[in-house]
């Protein structure tokens, strides 16, 4: 069995904040580190111009027509869930059309989870700094919304363009991202220009924590006066958990897990197998509700948990998660 989990990656910005031109740059890097990325790009036209400007060697697949985040949702599980398992890339990097609203792309993302070994690792803003300035002097409308959400959704904000705005302007638009994202690293470029190692060092504090919680060495963290700096770096804002079981777990036990879940964590959902039935059971969580659908997939599928929140703390989920799963037959 290939236990490989294929990390997947969002690129999002509203339109023209220069996303293509710094996905462009991401390929490049991967090449030189011989690393295989593949590409899921969305546009809302029938028509993807910018896949002349990528090498035809790179796996891709194509969303046209409409936006992931609404008319297209439904495919972005299908597509990943193919690019995944005809390519075996190193990653996925999704661009997301400039309209597209990033909560709606992570659902889209961790639904995938359930048929491959896909992770949602990062979501990355691209900012235009000209053009954010100029909405924030108006302070309102829909696009300025739009932005602000694309913002905040980011674990990592690139703030693009830099050199068409005054130093002083500058000032004010970091402020303003810090505002709106206190958690997300600000990364500044003209042109996309940056050293794509930070798009993902981003996550490897919120990775190496997960396997410090898996090891149950949170205590003696805390025995040594560092429980603050853990819970600082431990708890991030909108982000994903993706978990895969390993056995059979307690179906009375998983469902009041779920019903305690912190009020942070929004939406799960999942398949998984129980000690008491031969069944496998789809499950939902939104709005505090739970729903079970037992179900025969006529395709293999994963046993998978996936969560979607924000400032909740993944390493305890996780940990929580591991004793559900050793209580396997």
């Amino acid at each position: 069995m290939n236990n490989k989990v294929i990390p997947v990656y969002v690129l999002t910005g509203f339109l023209g904040s220069g996303k293509t031109t710094l996905l462009n740059r991401i390929l490049e890097d991967a090449k030189q580190r011989h690393r295989k990325p593949a590409i899921l790009l969305n546009e809302v036209g029938e028509a993807n111009v910018e896949r002349q400007l990528i090498d035809n060697d790179i796996p891709m697949s194509e969303l046209l027509g409409g936006c992931i985040c609404c008319t297209s949702r439904g495919d972005l599980s299908m597509e990943l869930v193919q690019l995944a398992q005809n390519n075996d890339p190193d990653v996925i990097w999704i661009e997301s059309t400039g309209i597209a609203q990033p909560l709606e792309i992570m659902d889209g993302v961790t639904e995938a989870s359930l048929y491959a070994k896909v992770e949602l690792n990062n979501v990355i803003t691209v900012v235009d700094a000209r053009q954010l300035l100029d909405k924030m002097r108006i302070g309102s409308g829909k696009t300025f919304k739009l932005m602000k959400e694309q913002i905040r959704a980011a674990n990592v904000i690139v703030l693009n363009k830099i050199d068409l705005v005054h130093v002083d302007d500058l000032a004010e638009l970091q402020g303003a991202l810090e505002g709106w994202n206190p958690y997300a690293r600000i990364v500044t470029a003209m042109k996309g220009e940056l050293d794509p190692g930070i798009l993902y060092a981003h996550n490897e504090a919120n990775i190496l924590a997960n396997k410090q919680a898996v090891k149950h060495v949170h205590d003696e963290h805390c025995a040594h006066g560092n429980c603050k700096h853990e819970h600082a770096t431990l708890h991030d804002h909108v982000n994903a958990v993706t978990y895969y079981f390993k056995g059979f777990v307690d179906s009375v036990a998983f469902e009041s897990f779920l019903r305690q879940l912190p009020e942070e964590i929004y939406r799960a959902k999942g398949i998984v197998s129980f000690t008491d039935t031969a069944s496998l059971f789809l499950f939902q969580f939104a709005y505090r509700e739970v729903d079970f659908l037992r179900i025969t997939p006529q395709k293999p599928v994963n046993n998978v948990a996936v969560f979607i929140g924000e400032g909740f703390s993944q390493p305890d989920l996780i940990m929580q998660l591991e004793q559900l799963d050793k209580q396997q037959s």
